[in-house]
């Protein structure tokens, strides 16, 4: 069993004002693998510094596996970790490197030996156990770590932003073989990184944190889809989600989302949680993630409901997707002169092949269907208060 418990956990450094953790509370499942993620001082590191027993806890418990860690040496905590800068013995050959904690344990050679071996195979790096650290590539150094941990089965893995030092191409490549390895174990994992892409596509669930707090902890798919607050919304994602700030307002049995230069009629699907809802509908912020807003080549002399006539400032190819950024409501200068409009940026998902160039004019139409609705004052999605979504 690998379960892990932080039990409203706290971490407060001599004389800074704000605490680096704050009341840290979550169960981790025997076998799962779980990301810490957010931006950099969000309080991760420290997180999982904790659970290793190096950094002191202010206040709070820590389990592992029902038991309290809390004044147990790092060592006796049963846990392996991987850090960012490996950490390897210069002058110990790989195998030197990964045995060198069997035999600090006094294990006997042959199962050194076959540990060693089995560990080498899973990560492909049997040929390289009679090597030195310095003829071994930054990929190579890092299955070298990995391997270290992994011989010593612990209960728990900590990874603190293992693939950080890595380029893109090793990083895809170390990322898959550390999700290959946990399929194979199954051994508990909390990893730590403030790279979204290795939180989407590695955990079976992520914690996304902020000043030292959680701000959701859930399925990837589930943070993507329904994020929990305009921070978490704004993080996840790249390109990140698109806002526009505005009110919402009722008449004739329906709700619109307006400001100065809209006012777009609201899906039936969001009308129950805005009536329940306790934020102050004249500050709400509109979501739309970029794959929810669909262009139109050519100006229409009839427009469809949420056409939006707009500019292309930028356009990105990606490969099999092409991003498009288009300015809404660019300001004639009358309209500056008395600020009666307002213009917005929009980045939009399209297809490689669109022809649109960089000051073409378009349309662009909004699915309000898959909006969120952001309490302006609070940051809350009006629409995920409850456990299910109410937007479809």
């Amino acid at each position: 069993m690998g379960t892990v418990t932080f039990h409203h956990v706290h971490k407060s450094y001599k004389g800074e004002a704000q605490a680096s953790v704050k009341d840290f509370h979550l169960e981790i499942n025997d076998g799962e693998f779980l990301v810490l993620v957010g931006p950099s001082g969000c309080g991760k590191s420290t997180t999982l510094r904790m659970l290793a027993g190096l950094e002191e806890i202010t206040s709070g418990d820590i389990f592992i596996d029902h038991r309290l860690i809390n004044y147990v040496s790092p060592k006796n905590r049963d846990i392996a970790m991987v850090f960012q800068n490996y950490s390897l013995y210069p002058n110990l050959s790989v195998y030197g490197n990964i045995s060198l904690g069997l035999k600090l344990r006094k294990m006997a050679k042959h199962e050194i030996e076959l540990k060693v071996n089995r560990v080498a195979r899973i990560l492909e790096i049997s040929h390289l156990l009679d090597k030195l650290p310095h003829q071994l590539s930054g990929g190579q150094k890092q299955r070298v770590a990995l391997g270290r941990a992994i011989v010593r089965e612990p209960k728990v893995f900590l990874m603190d932003e293992p693939l950080s030092n890595l380029d893109a191409k090793l990083r895809a490549q170390t990322r898959a073989e550390i999700i290959r390895m946990h399929e194979r174990m199954k051994t508990t994992i909390v990893y730590v990184t403030h790279d979204q892409v290795e939180a989407m596509t590695m955990g079976t669930r992520i914690v996304v944190m902020k000043s030292g707090e959680i701000q959701q902890v859930s399925t990837p798919q589930e943070v993507y889809d329904y994020p929990n607050n305009l921070f978490v919304a704004g993080f996840i994602g790249t390109p990140q989600m698109n806002f526009v700030s505005g009110s919402v307002t009722f008449k004739d049995g329906r709700y619109y989302f307006e400001n100065n230069r809209w006012k777009l009629p609201l899906p039936a699907g969001c009308f129950d949680a805005l009536a329940r809802t306790s934020s102050n509908l004249r500050h709400i912020v509109l979501g739309l993630r970029p794959e929810h807003v669909q262009l139109e080549a050519e100006q229409k002399a009839e427009k469809a409901e949420w056409m939006i006539p707009a500019q292309v400032e930028m356009k990105e190819l990606m490969g099999p997707d092409t991003y498009v950024s288009v300015r809404i409501g660019s300001l004639s200068s009358a309209e500056r002169a008395v600020k009666t409009a307002e213009s917005y940026t929009f980045t939009l998902r399209a297809d490689p092949h669109t022809p649109v160039q960089v000051g073409d004019h378009v349309l662009i139409q909004l699915l309000l269907n898959k909006a969120h609705l952001f309490d302006g004052e609070t940051g809350h999605n009006i629409a995920r208060k409850g456990e299910e979504p109410a937007w479809e």
